[in-house]
């Protein structure tokens, strides 16, 4: 399966980093001003499948930036994590790194 760093399903997107030793789990990106203190972006690990997840709806997405692009990443443990860099959806920002891309 490819890593696409989410899934969408109806009005929510589901962001998932795979992992599971790690302590705290966050989204960043650019629809939330990649801010690394916002609690409601925090993910909680779901045990069953080792993952970390985070839903959060379409239009609460979109309300953060105009237009149709939106990046994102995880901050892991207080680390910024490139994207998996096999995943379709990517851009490489220059002096960032691998981001995925989130199209809705």
């Amino acid at each position: 399966m490819v890593d696409l760093g989410y899934t969408i399903k109806g009005d929510k997107v589901k962001f998932i980093y795979k992992g599971f030793a790690e302590k705290e789990v966050q989204v960043v990106g650019n629809f939330m001003g990649w801010s690394e203190n916002d609690p409601i972006w925090k993910m909680q690990y779901n045990p069953d499948n080792y993952n970390w997840e985070l839903e959060m709806s379409i239009s609460q997405i979109k309300s953060g930036i105009t237009g149709d692009f939106y990046e994102f990443t995880f901050l892991v443990d207080g680390e910024w994590i490139d994207a998996d860099k096999t995943a379709p959806n990517l851009n490489f920002c220059p002096g960032y790194g691998y981001r995925y891309l989130l199209k809705i």
